[in-house]
């Protein structure tokens, strides 16, 4: 079995256990997951922008609070549910699109700064639109007629196709044509240029896909806590943690940001548990130490043990082809 295929037996298998869960496990570790889908994806989106292109946009959480206040607006004005998600994820790419015709044309930790700057510039204009957004006082969203378990199910299932949705449009990227355009562009950028490549158009692209994805999770979130507010909805450390995510991982690949947020969220849970007052603490440490000891993240690591595990594999099998054969020359 290839490599690939390998992986994709092992991810069905995995969507598999994770689609029982729910009717197996405590409403505590259901929320846990629902976290882990949700941040997961916002990891996912900050890979195209991120691992792909290069561009670190710490400030994607803008993204996030505009689907959030979208859906929150939408579904007070009587809009349908499932189109309140689809008009948050277009309103993300929209806003991404018109703002990344001037700031992605910034570099560097110019271009960072920039993204933050965003965020924060998208929470004054909340604040500012009391009579639609609530203002500081914050959306409330209408309750939904169902029972709590059977909505918080559905939560923890939007939120895993969201996230299986988001790591297959990231397979899909990194085989296309703009995959591999982010990819030239993230070596050098005049390089890129040099070679063809409208880099102004693919940055835009993958901030627009990036921000879909982030804003889409942010209305389900939105639908999910059913009372918003600029502090929540627009916390820069939804980008911060999903970041961590994505470099735990394995940044630029298809699966590390997934198995990032699935191992920070689980060695943070633990260690939460057991040391309450210093969890932080040990929980950086933690972070500090994987940083320094698996710099390219856990996913690589993993599918380089593998692979020099298949090959001492064939290598063996090969010395012992060949000495079989020796010794039947010999006879």
């Amino acid at each position: 079995m290839t490599g690939s295929r390998k992986s994709l037996v092992l991810a069905l298998a995995a969507l598999a256990v994770l689609a029982i869960l729910p009717f197996v496990i405590g409403n505590y570790w259901l929320r846990v997951l629902t976290s882990v889908f949700m941040v997961g994806v916002v990891a996912q989106g900050l890979n195209v922008i991120v691992g792909f292109a290069g561009y670190h946009a710490f400030g994607n959480s803008a993204f996030f609070g505009v689907g959030a206040y979208v859906v929150a607006v939408t579904l007070n004005a009587g809009w349908p549910l499932p189109l309140a998600f689809v008009a948050a994820g277009l309103a993300s790419a929209v806003v991404a699109g018109v703002f990344g015709w001037p700031l992605l044309r910034l570099r560097g930790h110019y271009f960072a700064i920039a993204s933050v700057a965003l965020n924060m510039a998208f929470i004054e204009v909340i604040l500012n639109l009391g009579g639609v957004t609530g203002g500081a006082q914050g959306l409330p969203l209408p309750i939904s007629p169902m029972a709590p378990d059977l909505l918080y199910r559905i939560i923890y299932f939007l939120m895993l196709g969201a996230l299986v949705a988001a790591t297959a449009v990231v397979w899909v990227l990194s085989q296309s044509r703009l995959g591999y355009a982010l990819r030239a562009l993230k070596d050098s950028e005049s390089g890129a240029e040099v070679m063809g490549v409208d880099t102004v158009r693919a940055k835009i692209t993958a901030w627009a896909i990036s921000a879909a994805m982030t804003g889409t999770v942010g209305g389900i979130w939105a639908y999910w806590i059913t009372f918003i507010e600029v502090s929540s909805a627009f916390d820069i450390g939804i980008s911060m943690r999903a970041y961590i995510m994505m470099l735990l991982g394995g940044i630029g690949t298809v699966f590390g940001p997934v198995a990032g947020a699935f191992l920070f969220q689980i060695v943070a849970t633990m260690i939460w548990a057991e040391f309450t007052h210093i969890h932080n603490l040990l929980l950086g440490v933690f972070l500090v130490a994987v940083v320094m000891l698996v710099p390219n993240g856990v996913l690589p690591l993993l599918s380089r043990a593998g692979w020099r595990a298949a090959s001492a594999r064939l290598g063996g099998a090969s010395t012992r082809l060949s000495h079989r054969l020796f010794a039947r020359e010999e006879r």
